[in-house]
């Protein structure tokens, strides 16, 4: 789900928010080993006034996310960085831009504009673009990982107090994995606006403060607060050339699922510690972020579910066939049906029979790209310039189709785009008003090559229906 998306959906009253964020483990690093994810604060009346100074947003503005990191490598030795929702997502300053593709280059390049752009007041002769230099993190996070954002809606006293706690703090690097990481920030930022919200697992994390459980424990006490509005959204990580994230796990989960670890306790003959590990985590830490997230995208879906609750104990089996029903539809506002999704692949085959059945460029078109030339211009817009080419394409849902962008390498990267979502697992793939937008984007761009084609599909219900591709030209 885009932001912009998100502002649509949800009720006036619910877009000054504050929420856990989780950013899924990466395949380098300590996540390799540890599977926890990152934790970050998530905050849409707060501000990025700079990189270390909050203030209350503006009219216009859609917030911020705030983190600590082990070692940001800037100027100084900060504890923790505040950057603009956008900057942080999708590498843009400007709201409802996405990018349609990611790659290492696409993402040094955003960085690389983001250090002489906003992050230049804690960048100043700092902020290497090389491993481990945490500054990076705070820019086009999709491209790298799955973000899982749990919120809830705040009052303007509320943001104050959240300006006025980050301010007052000293912001220098104090750093520990142990007593004073990511999850613990979240938890002590969280806590000063919404008391014992944000806990350990102290069963499943070994004592530890961890990403997950500040997810599993806020989520916990937010479907409790029935007039805080709770939603959960997903913002999927971007296709390209980088390896999908993990799962953020919590200790006895990536225990029983990792076998370097059970192999280890079983070779010693320590067979309690295995089965402690399942007990732990089958009792008490089954909480799966993707499941959460269909079940709360709207907090009208979290209404849903309190009643829903509430009917099995009190209500008869036509009530709660009739409660069921509306959730399930609900869901479906954010994921679309099966019979929608089947519809978009019978005819995104069928246009690319009609317009290129031997064309292999669709195919390619992502090695071309990962292969050639990443450049951000002056007005923040990102281009592509696939290898041996001199033809260049937008790569963000705003300039794919604008003057200047090749309609052939446009078509390519959208027929690329669309097919990797209709071939996803659910989790990997956007939700369905993201899958929308892109849907339109391949239509109008299918439309200036192909203007004279008919296809011939199915509607959502599953009937035939028949469309024109130039008609999209014209939406």
């Amino acid at each position: 789900m885009c932001l912009g998306v998100l502002l649509v959906l949800l009720p006036a009253a619910a877009r000054a928010d504050m929420g856990v964020m989780i950013a899924d483990p990466t395949t380098v690093g300590a996540s390799a080993f540890t599977h926890a994810g990152h934790a970050l604060v998530y905050l849409t009346g707060v501000c990025a006034d700079t990189p270390v100074r909050a203030r209350l947003c503006r009219t216009g503005e859609n917030g911020s996310v705030v983190t600590r990191y082990p070692k940001f490598h800037e100027s100084s030795s900060y504890g923790w960085n505040i950057v603009p929702i956008e900057l942080y997502l999708e590498g843009s300053m400007r709201p409802g831009e996405r990018l349609l593709y990611g790659s290492q280059n696409v993402r040094d390049a955003l960085a690389s504009k983001a250090r002489d752009g906003f992050m230049k007041d804690v960048c100043s002769g700092a902020c290497p673009i090389v491993a481990h230099s945490y500054w990076r993190d705070m820019v086009a996070a999709t491209i790298t990982r799955d973000i899982f954002v749990f919120a809830v809606k705040t009052d303007t006293t509320q943001d104050e107090k959240t300006v006025e706690w980050l301010n007052a703090q000293e912001n220098v690097d104090r750093y520990n994995g142990v007593t004073n990481n990511c999850a613990t920030f979240v938890k002590d930022l969280i806590n000063v606006i919404f008391p014992h919200s944000v806990h350990r697992d102290v069963i499943n994390d070994i004592g530890m403060m961890t990403p997950k459980a500040a997810a599993h424990s806020f989520t916990s006490w937010a479907q409790r607060q029935r007039d805080l509005g709770f939603y959960i959204m997903h913002f999927s990580q971007k296709p390209g050339s980088i390896a999908r994230s993990g799962v953020a796990s919590s200790g006895t989960e990536t225990a029983i699922h990792m076998k370097k670890y059970l192999i280890a306790a079983a070779m010693i003959g320590d067979h309690e510690v295995a089965g402690s590990f399942f007990v732990a985590y089958w009792l008490t830490g089954r909480f799966g972020l993707y499941k959460e997230y269909v079940r709360h995208s709207t907090p009208r879906l979290t209404e849903l579910e309190r009643t829903h609750q509430a009917q099995k104990e009190t209500g008869g089996p036509a009530e709660l066939r009739l409660i069921e029903a509306e959730i399930e539809t609900n869901e479906t506002q954010t994921t679309g049906t099966d019979a929608e999704w089947t519809s978009y692949r019978q005819r995104f085959t069928a246009m690319r029979e009609a317009a290129a059945p031997s064309d292999d460029a669709w195919k390619t078109v992502l090695k071309r790209l990962d292969r050639g030339t990443i450049s951000v211009d002056g007005n923040g817009d990102t281009w592509a310039v696939p290898e041996k080419d001199t033809r260049r394409v937008g790569i963000s849902n705003r300039i794919v189709l604008a003057e200047g962008s090749d309609p052939q390498l446009a078509l390519q990267l959208m027929a690329w785009r669309v097919g990797f979502a209709l071939s996803a697992k659910k989790r990997m793939r956007p939700g369905i008003v993201e899958f929308r937008e892109d849907w339109a984007l391949f239509e109008r761009a299918y439309a200036q090559m192909h203007p004279t084609v008919m296809i011939a599909g199915a509607d959502e219900d599953g009937k035939a229906a028949t469309s024109y591709a130039a008609g999209a030209a014209e939406r």
